[in-house]
């Protein structure tokens, strides 16, 4: 196993602006959708300490509305791929697996920021407020014409 790469495909993680999400329709389609990277320091900068404790197994945490299209098609089919990218240096990195909805409080409240009631209006303990989770099953990163996997 290249060391390379996964310190490459973290760091990448880190420094993306977004992660595209995609999940599978009710008619068997792939949706994909841009989400919050609240693995990104700058523009998370009180969840870096939550978030590294995730790093080693790439797990991966998203914001969500309960009531979402994209947490019905999880409920459906909960096969998921995630996409970060570079697009100046065409680097990117692909995470497979199998995503959750977390109901553990501990863990929405920890990641729960400030300014967020403009998306969830009754706040933290919203019944519409949800954590997606992902522990990556599969890893796939594309750099510099090189193409690595990593099982997990």
């Amino acid at each position: 196993m290249n060391k390379d790469f996964i310190k490459m495909g973290l760091e990448l993680i880190k420094k993306a602006d977004a992660a595209y999400l995609t999940t599978i329709d009710e008619n068997g389609f792939p949706s994909t959708r841009a989400m919050l990277n609240l693995k990104n320091a700058v523009q998370f900068p009180k969840l870096v300490d939550f978030m590294s404790q995730y790093d080693e197994d790439f797990t991966l945490f998203f914001t969500t509305n309960t009531s979402s299209i994209k947490v019905s098609q999880i409920l459906n089919n909960a096969r998921v791929a995630v996409y970060y990218c570079d697009p100046e240096t065409w680097h990117g990195v692909m995470c497979q697996g199998e995503i959750e909805i977390v109901q553990d409080k501990d863990i929405k409240h920890a990641i729960w920021q400030n300014g967020w009631t403009m998306y969830y209006p009754q706040g933290k303990d919203s019944e519409d407020y949800a954590i997606l989770k992902l522990k990556p099953a599969y890893i796939k990163s594309y750099y510099q014409f090189q193409q690595n996997d990593l099982k997990l």
